[in-house]
């Protein structure tokens, strides 16, 4: 018991030692979260995130694409950090926010580490950033001659630009690889670069995970994501990934759609049968409270729903809602509605009327949708939900 009773004492002064961030524990408490970004970007500020990674971040295989310069404002219009700069603005409805492209093909975490002050010191465009999303690994597979030498190499590296981060009051966090389609070492290059396949790319990945539990970071599975869009898009491979390597712009708009599903906490995640209505804690821009119905006896799906007589007959909004698909098949999209023929659905601005208590709006593939639902001009506001399966 006295043992016990001395272990617990350990763990506890541990935890406060994390929490204090001692010299010689690495876990702190984050400077900025997430949270602080998307709360931010409401109030109208400008709160910068950057991204910080070799050519799949710069976006090398999107149109019109232009080469980084070390400490230029990178403006490539279709790679993830662009889409998703977009995305958010759109969701925050704040123009001034920024999501910085510091992406830089061919390079590694080695090389990253002696261009920090370069790409966000004091003299550079993106010297005000408040969050960096650290890459890299790809590229750093190929100069080690072992798995193991490979490891340490890339863990003393993103460490190092970790440590960087914090010294100058900026808030790291982690970000898995991009999928590749690397089975097996081209034939050209199996006697010069033998890692160069998809699977050990996981050194670097594993890597990251370990450093997100030391330092207690954000990590955001990128790699399990793009995986999943391969394997189970509808897409061809082709389409996203022409050269095997580098996702072009379809591939890195499901990128940043997958990155804004992570920042905005508005997301709903539907991985199979999802229900959207009035008591789903994320939708927004809804109808009052009190023209709410809830029957005592539900004869359908939805226990609360519209179905009010306005005092005009203006086109309202109803509901609105972000919902992310990641399923491994498609969904069916529904909507439902009482008796008004003048509700309709923006489906990403797409208007599409309700033809009756039940329409089938479409079969949804892995990504991002915004779900707009409106009155019509009548003095009727009549919805009841969503349902995706």
């Amino acid at each position: 018991m006295e043992w016990k009773f001395k272990r617990f004492s350990e763990v506890l002064r541990l935890t406060q030692q994390q929490i204090a961030g001692a010299d010689d524990i690495r876990f702190r408490e984050p400077i900025y979260t997430f949270h602080d970004a998307w709360t931010s970007w409401l109030a109208g500020e400008k709160f910068p995130i950057a991204f910080f990674g070799d050519s799949t971040f710069d976006g090398s295989n999107t149109s019109d694409w232009t080469r980084n310069t070390l400490g230029a404002d990178n403006l490539s219009p279709n790679a993830f950090s662009a889409v998703l700069e977009r995305l958010l603005r759109q969701a925050s409805n704040h123009s001034e926010l920024r999501v910085y492209n510091a992406g830089f093909s061919g390079q590694t975490a080695n090389w990253a580490t002696g261009v920090l002050e370069q790409e966000f010191g004091e003299s550079s465009a993106y010297s005000d950033v408040r969050l960096i999303g650290i890459g890299f690994g790809i590229n750093d597979r190929l100069g080690f001659p072992n798995e193991n030498a490979y490891r340490l190499s890339f863990k003393t590296s993103i460490k190092s630009i970790i440590e960087w981060c914090y010294a100058k009051s900026i808030q790291p966090f982690l970000l898995t690889t991009q999928a590749t389609v690397e089975p097996g070492v081209i034939t050209q290059y199996a006697g010069t670069y033998p890692m160069r396949t998809s699977e050990h790319i996981s050194v670097a990945n594993e890597v990251k995970r370990e450093l997100a539990a030391e330092y207690g970071l954000a990590l955001i599975d990128l790699n399990r994501f793009t995986e999943l869009l391969l394997l189970y898009s509808s897409i061809p491979a082709r389409t996203l990934i022409s050269d095997r390597l580098h996702f072009g712009d379809i591939g890195h708009r499901a990128e940043a759609q997958f990155l804004f599903a992570k920042l905005c906490p508005r997301t709903i995640f539907a991985d199979g049968y999802t229900k959207v209505d009035y008591s789903s804690q994320h939708v927004f821009d809804c109808v009052p409270e009190d023209w709410l119905t809830m029957p005592e006896a539900p004869t359908d799906a939805f226990k609360v729903f519209v179905d009010y007589e306005k005092a005009d007959r203006e086109d309202k909004p109803l509901l609105s809602a972000w919902v992310f698909v990641c399923s491994k098949k498609k969904l069916t999209l529904k909507a439902y509605r009482s008796g008004c023929p003048h509700t309709y659905v923006r489906m990403n601005g797409e208007r599409k009327p309700l033809t009756g208590a039940e329409t089938v709006l479409g079969e949804l593939d892995i990504g991002l949708y915004r779900l707009d639902v409106y009155s019509g001009e009548t003095d009727r506001a009549d919805f009841k939900g969503f349902l995706l399966e």
